[in-house]
């Protein structure tokens, strides 16, 4: 085997083990809604702790006919008395996963959200697939208009460094197939 063979085994390898990652990780549909709020999973390590019934005076809640109508709450929440707004936050997104703690003062009766990244792992398999149309000048002979198709998929991700494939066809009836390496900040 030459060079280059060997360098498109790896890569092919590489792609092959992220492709059976993500189907064993299971592509998960985004937590978050563009229409609807809705329940977020638990942290994990949470899960098996015991749930204990703590008595609370008080508890602060926000105006709900204004929050529901600000934030566009369902029905649901809207019509039902026992269910009260009591905190709210906004989370930047993140390549990672962020935990968020809803925390209850039990004396003053107010409620906060806290949030903290988890940092992400030096090496990872991950599964970041584009595909694109791109229209404009092209000089390859003669300036001229030009278009091409593309597709990238990134498969591993080493620090900063995100490797994976990639490849166009333009209507100069040129195409591409390239091994690529990014480094994203």
């Amino acid at each position: 085997m030459n060079r280059t063979e060997i360098i498109v085994t790896i890569v092919a390898v590489l792609a092959v083990t992220s492709a059976v990652v993500a189907w064993y990780r299971g592509e998960h549909p985004p937590v978050a809604s563009k229409t609807e709020y809705v329940k977020i999973p638990e942290i994990q390590t949470v899960t098996k702790i015991k749930r204990i019934t703590v008595p609370v005076e008080k508890v602060v809640t926000l105006e709900k006919p204004v929050v529901v109508e600000k934030l566009k709450l369902s029905e649901t929440i809207a019509k039902d008395d026992a269910k009260q707004v009591i905190s709210t936050g906004e989370v930047a997104s993140y390549e990672g996963k962020t935990n968020v703690v809803a925390i209850l003062d039990t004396k003053t009766g107010e409620s906060q959200i806290i949030a903290k990244q988890e940092p992400l792992p030096f090496i990872d398999f991950v599964n970041k697939r584009e595909v694109g149309l791109r229209y404009g000048y092209g000089s390859a002979s003669k300036l001229s208009m030009e278009a091409d198709i593309y597709g990238r998929w990134d498969f591993l991700r080493v620090g900063n460094v995100h490797l994976g494939v990639y490849g166009e066809v333009n209507t100069n009836g040129d195409g591409k197939a390239m091994i690529s390496a990014g480094y994203r900040w």
